[in-house]
C-alpha cells in the first residue's frame, strides 16, 4: 500500500511556539569596562530579556544566563527550527505549563574575536567578570527589581557562572552549571596536544589565529582540530595572559615541541571550580547559596560528567549541598539538562 496520511493535530507547541510579544527584546548597553580592551571588540553590547508570562518581573526571580563558548545572548531568541526550541522558548514553556514559577530571564552577548568567554578579567581579553557583575548586574536590578538572581550557564557558561559565585560570594543566591568546563584534567588537557598539532599545521598559533580571522572555513567544527585550537587559544588569553603585554598570553605547552609547562598549568587550575570549591573561601563562598545545581549528559565529547562527578564528590566532602543530575546525551543536547536547571532554580529563588 502506497497511500498515507499524516497524523492530524500531531504537531508540537515547539513547531509552532506562540508569540513572546512585547515580553521579549534585545536591549542594548554601552560599556563602560569594556572600553580599550585589547582586542579592540564593541563596547555597545546586546542584552536579550524575556519577562514573565504576565509582563510583572518586580519582586520576581531573575535568571541571568550565560551563553557557553561561541554563543551571545540574543542569538538565544532566533527560532532553531521546527523539532528543537531555544532556551527562551523552553523557559517559557516551562513557566506557563506551570512546572517553573514566573521569572525574568536575561542573557547577556560576551562575545569576542577568539569567539567566546570565560567571564573572567584579563588583559588579553577584556574585564567580563566586571562587566556582569559591575554593570549588567545593576542595570537589571534597576530595570526588573528582581527578589532574588541567580546565575546559569551552558559549558563555557556553566564555569562562569561558578566563577562569578566564587569571585563575589552573596551576589547570586542560586547557581547553575551545564556541561561547565572544571576538571581541567579532563577536558583541557587532551586538547593542548590536539592543538599542538593544528598550531604547528600552519605555523604556530598567532598563524592559525591570523588565518581564523581571515577565512572562518578554516574552523571545522567545535570537536575538530582546529576547534580545539581555537578553545585552547581562547582558555590561555583567559587563564594565563601576560599581563604587563596586553593581548598577550602564553600556554601551558610548547607549541613546537609538546613540551608540558607546569609552571602555565598551575596558573590555569587556579581557576579550575574543583580546585576553588577545594579551598576554605572557595567552599565558604558556595555554602552561602540557597541552592548549588550541577547538570551533565552522559555522552559528552568533552567527558565534563565525569569532571561533574567529581565536582560533586569534593563538594560533599566540604559539606557544600549540591544537587547533581545526568542526562543522556551530549554536550549539546542541552534542553534536558536546562529544563532542570530552570525548574529548581526558580523554585530555590522563590522559596
Amino acid at each position: 500500500m502506497t497511500r498515507i496520511r499524516l497524523p492530524p493535530g500531531r504537531h508540537r507547541e515547539r513547531t509552532f511556539p506562540p508569540s513572546f510579544g512585547d515580553r521579549a527584546e534585545v536591549v542594548e548597553i554601552d560599556s563602560a569596562v569594556l572600553e580599550g580592551n585589547p582586542l579592540g571588540d564593541p563596547v555597545r553590547r546586546g542584552v536579550a530579556v524575556l519577562r514573565p508570562a504576565s509582563g510583572a518581573s518586580e519582586g520576581r526571580p531573575l535568571l541571568l544566563l550565560l551563553p557557553g563558548f561561541g554563543g551571545a545572548g540574543p542569538n538565544e531568541l532566533r527560532r532553531n527550527g521546527p523539532f528543537d526550541e531555544n532556551l527562551f522558548q523552553l523557559f517559557d514553556r516551562l513557566q506557563r505549563s506551570g512546572a517553573a514559577g514566573p521569572a525574568t530571564l536575561v542573557a547577556p552577548d560576551c562575545t569576542t574575536t577568539l569567539g567566546g568567554n570565560q567571564y573572567v578579567n584579563s588583559s588579553a581579553v577584556g574585564r567580563y567578570d566586571d562587566y556582569v557583575v559591575r554593570e549588567l548586574l545593576p542595570w537589571a536590578r534597576e530595570r526588573f527589581r528582581p527578589s532574588q538572581i541567580g546565575v546559569l550557564g551552558q559549558s563555557s557558561g556553566g564555569f562562569g557562572a561558578l566563577h562569578l559565585a566564587l569571585e563575589h560570594p552573596g551576589t547570586f543566591a542560586a547557581v547553575g552549571s551545564s556541561a561547565g568546563d572544571m576538571g581541567f584534567e579532563y577536558c583541557e588537557l587532551p586538547e593542548l596536544a590536539r592543538a599542538c598539532r593544528e598550531y604547528r599545521r600552519h605555523g604556530g598559533p598567532e598563524k592559525f589565529l591570523a588565518r581564523l580571522f581571515e577565512d572562518p572555513t578554516v574552523l571545522q567544527g567545535p570537536t575538530s582540530a582546529s576547534g580545539a585550537a581555537l578553545v585552547i587559544a581562547a582558555a590561555g588569553a583567559s587563564y594565563s595572559p601576560i599581563d604587563s603585554e596586553p593581548g598577550a598570553f602564553e600556554l601551558p605547552v610548547d607549541w613546537e615541541t609538546s613540551e608540558f609547562l607546569p609552571t602555565v598549568w598551575a596558573r590555569w587550575k587556579r581557576f579550575d571550580p574543583i580546585a576553588r570549591l577545594a579551598t576554605p573561601e572557595g567552599s565558604a563562598a558556595l555554602r552561602r547559596l540557597r541552592l548549588l545545581h550541577l547538570t551533565g549528559s552522559t555522552g559528552d565529547e568533552w567527558v565534563l560528567d565525569q569532571a561533574a562527578r567529581w565536582f560533586v564528590a569534593v563538594a560533599r566532602r566540604q559539606e557544600v549541598p549540591v544537587v547533581h543530575e545526568e542526562f543522556e546525551g551530549g554536550h549539546f543536547v542541552r534542553n534536558p539538562r536546562f529544563a532542570a536547571l530552570f525548574t529548581r532554580m526558580v523554585a530555590a529563588l522563590q522559596a
